[in-house]
Order: structure tokens, then sequence, then C-alpha cells
């Protein structure tokens, strides 16, 4: 049959086939993909309005993080919180092989804020020499549960009739913690 047609009609029929090619090409494949397009464009446009409006909320989403873990790093237990910071505190200073002096009496917290959400600063005093009195330093700091380091002294006090020094240093520590 297809030896029949003539020239024209060949060309005819191929023109009809190849515009069905294209019609089908379009409708499965063309269509979706500029649908597609259309449809990316619009979203960067609206991601470009919004990132002008929304700029800083990566960094109050970071400063929120920080300040997240900020907050647990001060984070103790309420209940029976001396005896149980006692026993922390008195266990790396033994470890480090550094005495150790609780004195009861808390800080006053002068900021009226920090007293209502429950801030409270413990002082202990600890004798060594300075290797195991920094060692006993680094201890406190990376530990979890006991608040936080907020004062320090370090000094070489005498004891009370030595003439002397002994090679002893004494140091100040204050913790602040937040109670939950």
């Amino acid at each position: 049959m297809w030896k029949n047609l003539s020239h024209q009609k060949k060309n005819g029929v191929l023109m009809a086939g190849m515009v069905v090619s294209l019609y089908i090409a379009y409708v499965f494949s063309l269509k979706h993909t500029f649908e597609a397009m259309r449809l990316n464009s619009q979203l960067k446009k609206e991601q470009n309005a919004a990132q002008s409006e929304d700029s800083t909320f990566p960094q109050v989403s970071r400063k929120n993080a920080f300040y997240i873990n900020a907050l647990k790093s001060y984070a103790i237990k309420k209940e029976d919180r001396e005896n149980r910071l006692w026993q922390s505190v008195s266990g790396m200073a033994s470890a480090q092989n550094v005495q150790v002096n609780f004195s009861s009496n808390t800080q006053s917290v002068t900021d009226t804020i920090a007293l209502k959400q429950g801030m409270v600063a413990q002082q202990f005093t600890f004798k060594g020499n300075y290797f195991n009195l920094v060692k006993l330093l680094d201890t406190l700091s990376k530990s979890a549960g006991i608040g936080k380091i907020a004062e320090l002294k370090l000094s070489d006090k005498k004891e009370l009739g030595a003439k002397e020094k002994t090679g002893q240093l004494t140091l100040l520590l204050t913790l602040n913690a937040l109670e939950k």
C-alpha cells in the first residue's frame, strides 16, 4: 500500500505522523516540563520575597540554640541541692588531691529576677598546689549538673602562726546555678 501512494500523499502522511508525535510528546512530556518551569520561577519569586522579610531568622534561631545550651549547663536539681553539690565537688577535689572547705552561707543575689528564677551561688574554698587546683578547675568546668564557675580568686595566704610559706595555694570559687 505504501508503494501505491504518490509522493505528495507520502509527505502528507509523514507530516500528519509528525504532528501526532509532537502532540503526544507535548501531552506526556513537554506540558509537564513547562508547568514545572513556571512553578519553579513562581517559587523562586516567593522565596526571594520571604528571605527579604525574614533575613534575620537563621541568626535568631542560632542564638536561641546557643542560649538554650547555656541554660542547660547552669541547671541543677532543686531537691537536696546542697548535698548533691557538696558530694560532687568534694569527690572531684579529693580525686585531684585538693582539700575542700564548704562555706554554707550562700551569696545573696541582688537581682530580683535572678532570685525569682531560682539563681543560686555557692562558695567553696580549696587548698592545694597550683597544678592540682588547675586540674580541679578543668574538671569542674566540664562537669554537668553543678552549675558554672562564676568567680574564682587564687591566693597564697600563709597559715596563721606559720613563719614560711607552705607551697599551698588557696582558691576561693563561686558556682552559679539555676534550680529546676
